[in-house]
């Protein structure tokens, strides 16, 4: 079975066989595409082509790392190495017509039997109901849903194209009541295979236990609607009852963000004991996970985030919003505790009662793992994605040629 997928995939990964004309510092490491890919890469009788888009290299290239065959298109601006600027997204205005014409061209080189596109929100969702082949979204980030907590320019407008994807798709992957309502509300015939994504082996290797230690973790983009601002606010109520209480915080952002955050704890007067550690790689999250006691994701809007399914694949006990996706991934009070979006103070309750409470925080964590573990882990989710490929092939009336 040949299989094109068309998703984003982190360059440093595919480095030495990959020529970069400049290197960054902070990159998405698309932990669910990595940890998928090798996972369905393999399988006996698959050929994996994966078509991806880069702003870091000179040329279009075609590499072949872990049995897949990496198809990188260079992105950027002809004579330039990076993307458009953000006063003038050419990109998005046209509905990133030039790449889908690429993407579109590229796919149709490889000639799949199917093609699997990963994200509504760029141009890989339109490329993929674009190829003429059979085609399977799996929903990421939801724009349309995010817009409404952190309206942009840019997601005004790709609201446009992520919703003209989700219209034409036939079939989808979707993990959650909210990114499946999502598609039913505007393709209500749509075929849809629930499949979680596949978490990094590095969290199953984990056996997370109970300490003394009153340290608390936050791992994700550091972006408004992840509400780390609430949770700011909320461990300074709780350092007012837990004098030791300290807060670890892994993930990127940009700069003025960044000092919006360090200012807020100069005011609260919490800097001494908030680390910020940026960007982590998925072994050294592990490791924090068994440095910490508690997980804490105060997102204001989410669809199914990546770490707290990794805190939960390890064993944490994890407290998370009551918003978007989560209460499909959170049984409050069986596998975590849920908590209404920019309340300080009741994060901050849950928090104090957690530490305060060890065997508490055992059974929570000891649930979400045993769960966790059997949603995430890479095989099984490689094997329910093989499955939705042949129903899709099956259905369309075009058998795989191998």
């Amino acid at each position: 079975m040949r299989i094109a997928w068309l998703a984003p995939y982190p360059e440093p990964f595919l480095e030495p066989h990959l020529k970069v004309a400049r290197k960054v510092a902070a990159f998405h490491p698309c932990s669910w595409i990595v940890n998928l890919s090798r996972a369905l890469a393999r399988r006996d009788g698959i050929e994996l082509h994966l078509v991806t888009e880069s702003r870091l290299v000179p040329e279009d290239q075609v590499i072949k790392v872990d049995n897949i065959t990496f198809h990188v298109l260079k992105s950027s601006i002809t004579f330039t190495n990076r993307g458009f600027p953000p006063w003038l997204p050419l990109d998005v205005l046209t509905g990133f017509k030039w790449t889908v014409r690429r993407l579109v061209k590229e796919v149709g080189r490889i000639r799949p039997d199917l093609v699997h596109t990963h994200g509504t929100e760029r141009a890989y969702g339109l490329a993929g109901v674009a190829s003429g082949f059979p085609c399977l979204v799996s929903i990421q980030g939801i724009i349309t849903e995010y817009y409404k907590t952190n309206p942009t320019f840019g997601s005004r407008v790709i609201r446009h194209w992520e919703q003209e994807v989700v219209r034409k798709a036939k079939f989808f992957t979707c993990r959650t009541h909210f990114d499946t309502g999502f598609v039913r509300a505007f393709n209500p015939s749509a075929r849809i295979f629930m499949i979680h994504e596949a978490m990094s082996p590095v969290f199953f290797a984990n056996q997370w236990s109970v300490a003394d230690s009153r340290r608390i973790l936050f791992v994700g983009l550091l972006a408004k609607r992840k509400g780390l601002a609430t949770l700011l606010e909320a461990l300074a109520l709780v350092r007012a009852q837990l004098p030791g209480v300290c807060l670890d915080v892994i993930g990127s952002s940009d700069a003025g963000y960044s000092k919006g955050l360090r200012a807020i704890c100069e005011r609260l007067g919490i800097e001494q004991c908030v680390t910020f550690l940026g960007q982590r790689s998925a072994e050294e999250i592990a490791q924090q996970h068994l440095q910490t006691q508690l997980f804490v994701l105060p997102s204001e809007n989410e669809n199914s985030p990546n770490a707290l399914a990794e805190a939960m694949v390890s064993g944490m006990p994890v407290i998370a919003t009551n918003v978007g996706g989560i209460p499909s991934m959170v049984t409050d009070g069986e596998t975590g505790l849920l908590v209404q979006p920019r309340n300080s103070q009741a994060l901050a309750e849950k928090i104090v009662w957690l530490l305060t409470h060890p065997e508490e925080r055992r059974r929570l964590g000891e649930n979400a793992r045993r769960v966790a573990r059997d949603w995430h882990a890479p095989e099984q989710v490689a094997a329910e994605t093989l499955k939705a490929y042949r129903e899709i092939l099956n259905s369309s009336g075009s058998p795989a040629r191998i």
